[in-house]
C-alpha cells in the first residue's frame, strides 16, 4: 500500500472524506493541501528531504479566493510536477465530465487514474489505488465507455473543428462558406459544407446540427 499520500482539494468535507478512506487502506502519512501552488512546495520539499510522496490525488478545478496563485488548477499541477517527478503516481479525483479533457489527461499528461466525484466515490477511490498499486490505469466502466465513444475524435480534423467552432458560434451553412472562401479554404462550397456537417453527424450519432454542436462540446472537441 502506498504510504506517503498528498491530497490537492480545496473542500474541507471531500478532504475528511478521502483522508477517512486513505487511513481505512493503512496509509500512513497523509498531507492535505487546499492550493496547487501548496502541492507543489510540498512536493519539492518532500523531495528533497528524500522522502517522496508516492501518490498525488488532485482535483482538477479550485475556486479563487483572496490569494494570489500560480497554479490555478489540477491539470497545470500535473504540468509542473511532472518534470520534478515523474514518476509520482498521480488519480485524479474531480466533477469533470469533457471525456475530451479526461482523454488527455489520461493519454497525454499519463496521469493513473481518474474518478468521478459521485455516490460510489468512496468506493471508486480504493478501486483506483489498488490498480495503481497494481501497475494499471483505473476509470470507471461509465468513463470506459464515453472513451470508446470518442475514438470518432481521431477520424475528425482541424477544417471539421473550425466547423464545429462556427456552428456553435451560431453561423448558418451560407455564412460558413462565405468564411471559407474569404480564407481560400479548400472544399469551400456550400455542397461541400453540408455533406462535412453531414459526415459529422453520422460520425457522432447527432440528428440535428444543434446536437452535434452540444455533443462536441460534451466530448471536448471544441
Amino acid at each position: 500500500m502506498f504510504q506517503k499520500v498528498l491530497i490537492a482539494e480545496d473542500q474541507n468535507s471531500i478532504h475528511k472524506g478521502l483522508e477517512n478512506t486513505l487511513k481505512e487502506l493503512n496509509v500512513s502519512e497523509i498531507v492535505t493541501v487546499q492550493y496547487c501552488d501548496d502541492a507543489l512546495l510540498k512536493i519539492k520539499a518532500s523531495l528533497n528531504m528524500g522522502s517522496p510522496f508516492d501518490l498525488l490525488i488532485t482535483d482538477l478545478s479550485f475556486k479563487e479566493d483572496h490569494r494570489d496563485r500560480r497554479l490555478t488548477s489540477g491539470e497545470a499541477l500535473i504540468k509542473a510536477i511532472k518534470p520534478i517527478q515523474p514518476e509520482l503516481n498521480i488519480i485524479v479525483f474531480s466533477v469533470e465530465h469533457r471525456i475530451g479533457k479526461i482523454k488527455s489527461l489520461l493519454e497525454e499528461s499519463k496521469v493513473n487514474a481518474y474518478v468521478e466525484k459521485g455516490r460510489e466515490e468512496s468506493k471508486e477511490i480504493i478501486k483506483a489505488i489498488h490498480a495503481v498499486l497494481n501497475g494499471e490505469v483505473y476509470y470507471s466502466h461509465y468513463l470506459a465507455q464515453l472513451l470508446r465513444s470518442t475514438d470518432d475524435i481521431s477520424q475528425t480534423d482541424k477544417y471539421d473543428e473550425l466547423l464545429l467552432q462556427l456552428l456553435a458560434k451560431g453561423l448558418k451553412r451560407d455564412q460558413i462558406a462565405l468564411y471559407f472562401e474569404e480564407k481560400d479554404f479548400p472544399a469551400r462550397s456550400l455542397s461541400s459544407i453540408e455533406k462535412r456537417i453531414n459526415k459529422l453527424k453520422v460520425l457522432f450519432d447527432a440528428n440535428t446540427s444543434e446536437q452535434l454542436v452540444a455533443i462536441a462540446i460534451d466530448r471536448g472537441l471544441i
